[in-house]
Formats: C-alpha cells, structure tokens, sequence
C-alpha cells in the first residue's frame, strides 16, 4: 500500500514525473521500467479485478505469484526506504491493466 507521510518527514524531492498504464496480456511477462539510476520514487497500482505480480528485475526473473504480488486495487512503492533502480516488469493470468508513476 502506498505510504502517505508528510513532506516534513521525508527528505526526497522530485525534479519530474511520468505516469502512465502498461497493458498486461495474460500469462505475458512485461517490462514495465527500465533500470534508471535516477530513480527516487516509483508507485504501481493495479487498477484491475485480478491479481499483478510485480518482478523487480527481468522477466526472467519472476513468474506469476514468484514476486511482489499487487491484489485488485492494491499498490507497491519505492522510495527513499527501499530504493531500486533496476528494472521492474509484472505478469498476470489474465489480461489486465497497471498503472505506474516513476519520478526523477
């Protein structure tokens, strides 16, 4: 779930954003971000009816329930306190849709 702290407690300042939604066909691993050494926050919300799995790396990396797994209207982030900077791609049974915000 998305933490919502106050800006007095977090040291992490953003320069820009992109948002966007990355189709998922069913049982089709996917990148969703390159690796960027940038990074200082990205957020993932699974908008859908069915479960996400998130693969922080390759799609080689991951299956389907073998990652970071995004229930229906659930959310994943990285900030300051678990920050990655390697790829992220997702997978699901089913033909869905996930939303992602990355900021620099």
């Amino acid at each position: 779930m998305i933490n919502n702290i106050s800006v007095s407690e977090s040291n992490n300042r953003f320069n820009s954003c992109e948002g966007d939604e990355k189709v998922l066909v069913a049982n089709t691993k996917a990148e969703v971000l390159n690796q960027n050494t940038d990074r200082k926050y990205a957020a993932f919300i699974n908008n859908s009816v069915v479960d996400i799995t998130l693969i922080l790396g390759s799609t080689e990396k991951g299956a389907i329930n073998k990652g970071i797994i995004l229930k229906p209207r659930g959310s994943y982030e990285i900030n300051a306190n678990n920050l990655y900077l390697g790829k992220v791609s997702a997978v699901s049974a089913f033909a869905c849709k996930l939303t992602y915000l990355e900021c620099v």
